[in-house]
């Protein structure tokens, strides 16, 4: 780096001298730049070394990990999402009929496809084909896939609860409404599209494929609903590190996240408050909630290079808190959705340390204790 000026002997007027000192400073760092363009361009540039990483599917982990592929077959994560066959479709497809706005909708099968009839784009009935079974409980969805790559969910409804407890019928998501084919929340409309509202936290290694020009949609996902790959990412150099000889093992087991913080954890109460204390300290970065936040946070995607165990807000715009959604403590409002990513953030027990796998079963998604018996732990 060069000398300040006022070091350099005075050969020629003051003015003269900063300006050949600042053109030969800026002549070094062009000679500098240059040199290492050329000597990185002689080889290739290589890219993350998670870039390299493919989906593997849940099955291939199934072989390791038995109890906890167990606890995730029973899960909503595992039929979040699914074809429509006679042993997905829970609804009543034998001509069963249902009345919202003036629409007469009927839903059918033939020739083991399931079909309904009910207003269109145009608000002019037409028969449409199922193309895919949307959640399990409290309620199943349907999807429709249009020939722009389009996938539409139906605002229809199956209710899976029991007739006992109100279900085992049709039911629409806008009941105090009348959402004709003019509405933005028509079935049809934007704010049903599967492509960018659901897609991303309903099934695994999702790729929207949207298409500007055209505006045409192209979605891909590796599996069709929430697999372990969801979580702890993509599995290749996991899956090809199990299977190799344990002598040539690395350290590196290959997984992009190693979800670890309750890992000799304990919880207990000190002599004279019944306030537990957390045996150490919680990370900085807390990988499950940051994790699990994917799916459980009112967010918007800004892109599509997510890695588990980051925060959040590197890929995603997070909702804060406003009157709108929550209310003053923090409790959301619409507490039908599992929005909880904002006000646990803001929480006490989010302060003390709990994470999410001190509550729930991370792969059967249940709770660990009825009621209040989770809080209690």
């Amino acid at each position: 780096m060069p000398e300040p000026v006022r070091s350099i002997p005075q050969l020629a007027p003051q003015g003269t001298t900063k300006r050949v000192v600042v053109a030969a400073s800026v002549l070094a760092c062009v000679i500098a730049v240059g040199l290492f363009w050329y000597e990185t361009s002689k080889a290739p540039i290589e890219p993350p070394s998670h870039a390299k990483l493919a989906f593997v599917g849940s099955e291939s982990c199934a072989g390791c990990h038995q109890a906890e592929t167990k606890l995730w077959q029973s899960s909503q994560h595992r039929h979040a999402m699914d074809h429509a066959t006679a042993q997905t479709v829970r609804g009543d497809f034998n001509d069963a009929t249902f009345d919202y706005a003036g629409t007469h909708s009927r839903f059918f099968s033939r020739d083991n496809k399931f079909l309904v009839e009910t207003d269109g784009p145009d608000g002019k009935l037409a028969t449409f084909e199922v193309k895919y079974a949307f959640g399990i409980d409290p309620l199943q969805q349907y999807l429709i896939e249009f020939p722009d790559g389009r996938i539409q969910a139906l605002s229809i409804a199956w209710d899976t609860r029991t007739k006992e407890q109100g279900g085992q019928r049709w039911l629409h998501l806008y009941p105090d409404s009348a959402i004709t084919h003019n509405d933005p929340l028509h079935w049809t409309k934007l704010n049903q599209n599967w492509n960018f509202m659901c897609a991303e936290c309903h099934s695994t290694g999702v790729l929207k494929g949207y298409d500007a020009a055209k505006d045409t949609f192209a979605t891909t996902f590796a599996e069709i609903s929430v697999g372990c790959e969801a979580c702890h990412g993509a599995g290749s150099r996991h899956v090809a590190w199990a299977r190799g000889k344990p002598a040539s093992r690395g350290v590196d087991d290959g997984l992009l996240v190693r979800f670890d913080e309750r890992t000799g954890i304990t919880w207990s109460a000190s002599a004279g408050t019944p306030t537990p204390t957390r045996s150490a300290p919680a990370a900085a970065l807390r990988k499950e909630v940051e994790t699990c936040g994917r799916c459980h946070a009112r967010r918007g995607q800004l892109s599509e290079d997510w890695t588990p165990g980051r925060p959040l807000s590197e890929t995603h715009r997070v909702s804060l808190l406003d009157r709108q959604r929550f209310h003053a403590d923090g409790q959301m409002r619409d507490d039908e959705e599992t929005y909880n990513y904002a006000p646990f953030k803001q929480s006490r027990m989010f302060a003390k340390g709990v994470t999410c796998s001190d509550c729930h079963d991370p792969h059967s998604a249940a709770l660990k204790a009825p009621g209040d018996g989770a809080c209690a732990q």
